[in-house]
């Protein structure tokens, strides 16, 4: 028996915590393609890491895995974000490419139908004859078949929480550079005397723990 799920404009069908929400999918491996689809999977995180860290920022992607199990029969993509459904995974699309997304899900079940929409939508935008880039382009600008497919292979948390769900990523960073700027300031001793000011009291407070 399914249970209905309410989808949320923030989360999609994913549970909350504060600023962060999540999403864990969860497909079949067609039978003798374990091996390319986890090298797919690794290709997929390699763009991630080698992708501009500002522009991954500014998609809301927080975390990505994917994660081979029932003796290499199933396969989970578990991801968290700080933006909205909708935008987050237009957002991930831009940032990781159309085809990264269809590299590993080519080889799932669930996922199979992704390459005839792709074709689909590729013949009827008329790019058959269009180069990479322009197919890519479009393809990028068209991911309802792939929000379709990943919500038809979600099963949202019935538990979540994240220690750091009260932060974004930029809040996180900012406090990291203001941190080592103002250690940077302790180490100066020529900074001794200002850092006496009542004002400075509360800083030097947060240094000390």
């Amino acid at each position: 028996m399914q249970t209905n799920v309410t989808l949320s404009k923030k989360s999609g069908k994913g549970a909350t915590d504060r600023v962060i929400s999540e999403m864990a999918t969860f497909f079949t491996v067609k039978p003798g393609q374990a091996e390319e689809l986890r090298q797919a999977c690794e290709r997929f995180a390699a763009v991630a890491l080698q992708a501009d860290p500002k522009v991954v920022q500014k998609s809301g992607l927080r975390d990505s895995r994917h994660v081979l199990f029932d003796n290499d029969q199933r396969l989970l993509w578990a991801t968290t974000f700080e933006t909205e459904w909708d935008p987050y995974i237009d957002d991930a699309v831009l940032v990781m490419g159309f085809r990264a997304f269809v590299d590993w899900m080519q080889y799932t079940v669930e996922g199979s139908s992704i390459i005839k929409s792709m074709q689909a939508s590729v013949s009827a935008g008329g790019l058959s004859t269009a180069s990479t880039g322009e197919i890519e382009q479009f393809l990028s600008a068209n991911t309802s078949d792939l929000k379709r497919i990943l919500q038809s292979a979600q099963a949202p948390a019935v538990g979540y929480w994240n220690m750091l769900a009260d932060q974004t990523t930029p809040q996180i960073r900012k406090a990291q550079r203001v941190e080592a700027a103002f250690q940077q300031v302790l180490d100066n001793p020529a900074a001794e005397e200002a850092l006496m000011h009542p004002a400075l009291q509360p800083l030097l407070e947060q240094a000390a723990d």
